[in-house]
């Protein structure tokens, strides 16, 4: 075989064919990661819900779960999605916990869609949530309506305007609670199959990337298979 690269074509060819094969290998790993974190909350879900007294004993932190604690006090109502999709105002009341009181989603009542005459939707289900799971303080979404604390209508967590609307004296704004519906959405919003299917494109990028390098390099007579004939005097 007979090679010559092209010095140019090859000092950006091969940082973007490294960077093509990094990319499809990572999303591999990614795959196998999402793969066992998903693996350790089905077995998580199956365990008994703790008391809100063993969440602290342990430190209240994300991803646990817990029995359903005591919500008393003023409703808040927030705009959201349920986990089926269902957009509508979810319900928040503050419980104590740890010492701190801390938001709870305590009900839900989806919008109406249709105009008029359509069909009144159903509020929050009748059957009491048996466990729920810890969460992040939400953050404020990047294009979030203003909220409206005089009709009690809000489009994200503002921390002091809601313990000023809840009437307390504080409130632990690093989580908020919320029934445990399935997997948390960071894990089946991209699910493992996803992020084969990213390597794959990846690694078929760089397949014919390489391909079209080599075949540049053949036409410019730079890439050969067998030796050139000797010429016959």
């Amino acid at each position: 075989m007979h090679f010559r690269p092209l010095p140019v074509l090859t000092l950006i060819a091969v940082p973007v064919l490294i960077a093509l094969v990094t990319l499809g290998v990572w999303q591999s790993q990614r795959a196998g990661w999402k793969a066992d974190q998903i693996e350790a909350f089905s077995a998580h879900m199956k365990a008994p819900p703790l008391t809100s007294q063993q969440a602290c004993t342990e430190g209240l932190r994300n991803n646990q779960i817990i029995a359903p604690p005591v919500a008393e006090g003023a409703t808040l109502r927030v705009f959201g999605h349920q986990a089926d999709g269902k957009a509508g105002w979810k319900h928040y009341q503050a419980a104590n916990i740890c010492g701190l009181p801390v938001l709870v989603e305590t009900g839900f009542d989806a919008l109406a869609i249709g105009g008029p005459g359509a069909a009144t939707p159903r509020g929050a289900s009748t059957a009491a949530p048996d466990r729920f799971i810890v969460k992040p303080w939400p953050e404020q979404p990047l294009m979030a309506a203003p909220n409206a604390p005089e009709r009690n209508e809000w489009s994200w967590f503002d921390a002091p305007a809601i313990i000023k609307a809840l009437g307390l004296p504080t409130l632990d704004t690093r989580y908020v609670l919320a029934p445990l519906e399935g997997m948390p959405d960071y894990l089946i919003r991209t699910p493992p199959e996803t992020h084969i299917g990213y390597a794959v494109t990846w690694f078929g990028i760089a397949i014919a990337f390489a391909v079209i390098y080599g075949l540049m390099h053949k036409r410019a007579g730079r890439l050969r298979f067998r030796r050139a004939p000797k010429l016959q005097d």
